[in-house]
């Protein structure tokens, strides 16, 4: 059975690197292969799914959804814009702006908010198209782990570990995610415009970013504000959430559902409010539930995994090298989870590695948070090699071909690899002495 459980959830993994089919029905496909084919009951495979990681990112994503409807990016570049005098200038904020946003807001999203605007920007810059859209993509995908509700690792680590959200910002009397990334991340962000970005044309067009506050609807505006009153409040309550005693997931929906609930009053109360896109627009518009859906199958794949004793035998064989004397269980865990990021799809991997050491750590009565943080960082910043390693690098792609700017391998690996490379680097180089001992 551990042997079948082994072939089923590596093949699962590869039919989602490869993206033979969907990644969705990839993962549902190997689920249900774990349950018809050993031991591991549907029962089972519905408790190993997190569903406070679920409700985190619905949640989330409901609440930026408003935001988005709010008209929140337009108002961003308009900002960034007019305060830019030169494209150079432009570029390099809108990537720094992106990964800043993407603490906070799933990186798709992000890709999907800034994505068209930036290659719009290039295109009327007689600039590089493909250049603007990955240096979007891969910020966006760089610092979703540095708090807690940007991307999935860090609600791992919540759920699994049991980090709160201070924890990314100072843990264990040291400097963690949030310090650590934003260093490494404007570091490799000026390698970039070293290597890249300064070589672009410097005159910025006019119409970049242009946007009438008087043209726009009362409710909109009104909308913005309002859902940026949610945003911080439930930002808020995630803050305190050990005093509160509530899940993160109980959270987020509920701060979702309160903006939910306040916007459909004053859709049927303010004739101004009238065109106010309503709950079910949102839900089913705005809501990304084939990740969803991925995400669950992921859980269940893993617990596949664990019930078949899989996750047990593989903890007990990395116990020598997780009480070895530092800094090799660090430096090693960092780099095998590096290398292996790069082509496998990193929530997978990241959260296989995570269950195997947890479990490890939980028999050797080890403190393993250096080990945790290290294979964070190095899961996230690895994926921006590759699409398959990185499904939000997918649409940063599909916004460019989109638009008319093919995105080839050798193109995507021209500007990929240097980044990932310094991004890992540095990284490494930074939380070494301060982890890694």
């Amino acid at each position: 059975m551990e042997w079948l459980a082994i072939a089923i959830f590596v093949a699962a993994v590869v039919a989602i690197i490869t993206r033979v089919i969907d990644e969705g029905v990839s993962a549902l496909i190997g689920l249900l292969f774990m349950i018809l084919f050993t031991s591991y009951s549907p029962e089972q495979a519905f408790r190993a799914v997190d569903w406070n990681v679920i409700f985190i990112l619905l949640g989330m994503w409901l609440i930026t959804a408003y935001m988005i409807e709010g008209g929140v990016a337009e108002v961003i570049v308009s900002a960034i814009a007019r305060r830019s005098k030169s494209y150079h200038a432009l570029l390099i904020s809108m990537a720094i702006v992106a990964g800043f946003v993407s603490m906070f807001v799933d990186n798709v999203l992000v890709i999907l908010l800034f994505g068209s605007i930036t290659i719009e920007a290039a295109r009327r810059s007689k600039a590089n198209p493909v250049l603007a859209a990955l240096l979007i993509g891969f910020s966006a995908n760089f610092m979703g782990t540095a708090l807690l509700m940007g991307d999935l690792p860090p609600q791992l680590l919540h759920s699994i570990a049991g980090a709160e959200f201070l924890d990314f910002v100072w843990h264990q009397g040291r400097p963690s995610s949030f310090p650590l990334l934003t260093i490494t991340f404007l570091a490799t962000s000026a390698i970039m415009y070293y290597l890249f970005m300064r070589k672009e044309p410097k005159e910025l067009s006019s119409a970049v970013g242009q946007v009438n506050e008087l043209e726009r609807p009362k409710w909109q505006r009104g909308l913005l504000l309002l859902s940026i009153a949610a945003f911080a409040a439930t930002v808020f309550c995630m803050a305190i959430r050990p005093i509160l005693g509530v899940p993160l997931g109980f959270i987020t929906v509920a701060g979702a559902t309160a903006l939910a609930f306040a916007v459909e009053v004053l859709r049927r109360s303010k004739t101004s409010w009238k065109d106010a896109p309503s709950f079910e627009k949102i839900f089913s518009e705005r809501v990304e539930w084939k990740a969803l859906l991925f995400y669950a199958a992921l859980f269940g794949l893993v617990g596949g995994l664990e019930s078949a004793g899989v996750l047990s035998e593989i903890a007990r064989d990395l116990l020598p090298t997780l009480n070895s004397a530092p800094p090799l269980p660090y430096t090693t865990f960092y780099w095998l989870v590096a290398f292996l990021s790069t082509v496998v799809e990193h929530d997978a991997l990241f959260l296989t590695f995570l269950s195997v050491v947890h479990e490890a750590a939980t028999m050797a009565s080890t403190n393993a948070w250096p080990i945790y943080w290290g294979m964070a960082w190095a899961a996230t910043l690895a994926s921006n090699m590759t699409v398959a390693a990185a499904p939000a690098l997918y649409v940063a792609v599909a916004i460019a071909e989109k638009q008319g700017y093919k995105v080839s391998p050798k193109a995507f690996l021209r500007y990929s690899v240097p980044y990932v490379v310094a991004s890992l680097a540095i990284q490494y180089a930074l939380t070494l002495p301060i982890w890694g001992f």
